[in-house]
């Protein structure tokens, strides 16, 4: 997304996705869901997964694309997944 009046003055505004959860297979299944958002998986712990993913998408899709892709997977699986967004923006 960008913002700004002019093209040698737009702000890229880029977000850093991070979901928690329990289970391998959950995490597994969320990042397969969030592939157009650059996801990845890490180990926490034996039982912790950490979903990560990057907005916007590979084909420009918006966070919020992200985001309700994470509540209604959340939702439909009765799980309750702990979602931290970090935005960063950057001068272009």
């Amino acid at each position: 997304m960008s913002i700004g009046a002019s093209p040698q003055h737009a702000v890229s505004v880029a977000s850093a996705i991070e979901v928690d959860l329990r289970g391998r297979w959950d995490a597994l299944d969320l990042s397969e869901l969030l592939v157009p958002f650059h996801s990845f998986l890490v180990q926490e712990t034996p039982n912790r997964w950490v979903v990560h993913a990057r907005a916007p998408g590979c084909h420009g899709e918006p966070l919020a694309d992200a985001v309700r892709a994470i509540e209604e997977w959340s939702a439909e699986r009765g799980l309750e997944a702990m979602l931290r967004v970090e935005a960063h923006g950057s001068s272009r």
